[in-house]
């Protein structure tokens, strides 16, 4: 039985629901990998500007990339290991970690990556964090599912996450001058061309959900984790 608003999901054999949980499995392991490297380049780091390690451990929380990886690394790891009860996982949550990783990886080469210079370890987090994670969190849910989970409500959900990053970063950019990134910098870009870059990213976040939520209602059904 299932509800207007959910679609019933096909059943599959144990060994493809096996292969999804492997999956997931191997993309939360990974993003917890790059976050333990990312996190602990940045602790035992020098900053002048975030003299403590709590300072820095602050800052890094901050970053658009941590916070889509924690997102992957939840959502992968509850719905890999965290049975039935968690199958609600598998949409808004899936389709906010899917959206904001891809983000992640597309603004990162696009805009970042000439002006990072990692090298030894940090730069396997690096790649992790910003090329493998997303590779692996998308193309697990184009080839495994779950499926017949997202719906155009999704959408406005997903935007919640993204809008309230914005919010924050700009109102701690306000008070401390210190942003995560250049393109969201308003001392050196002022406040129109900020706005104007974040209302085109919000719009393409907007459009990805939709294309992840048409694709998933018109797509052959594929196993549900747990």
């Amino acid at each position: 039985m299932y509800t207007m608003h959910e679609a019933p999901v096909t059943a599959v054999s144990t060994g493809r629901a096996g292969t999804l949980r492997l999956a997931l499995g191997l993309n939360a392991l990974v993003a917890a990998f790059a976050l333990a490297v990312k996190f602990g380049y940045t602790l035992t780091t020098d900053d002048p500007q975030f003299p403590t390690v709590l300072g820095r451990f602050g800052n890094e929380l901050c970053y658009f990339t941590i916070e889509s990886n924690i997102i992957v690394v939840i959502v992968c790891a509850l719905l890999a290991w965290g049975g039935p009860r968690r199958r609600w996982v598998a949409g808004a949550p899936r389709l906010t970690g899917q959206v904001c990783i891809t983000i992640t990886g597309i603004v990162y080469y696009a805009l970042l990556a000439s002006d990072e210079h990692f090298v030894g370890l940090a730069k396997v987090g690096d790649v992790l964090a910003h090329a493998v994670s997303p590779l692996l969190f998308v193309g697990t849910w184009l080839l495994l599912g779950p499926r017949g989970r997202l719906h155009r409500f999704h959408v406005a959900q997903m935007v919640a996450f993204p809008a309230a990053w914005v919010a924050l970063t700009l109102v701690r950019g306000a008070i401390t001058d210190v942003y995560p990134y250049d393109f969201v910098d308003v001392g050196a870009n002022g406040y129109v061309s900020v706005l104007l870059t974040i209302a085109g990213l919000t719009a393409a976040a907007a459009a990805m959900a939709a294309a992840a939520v048409w694709f998933d209602r018109r797509s052959p059904g594929r196993p549900v984790a747990g």
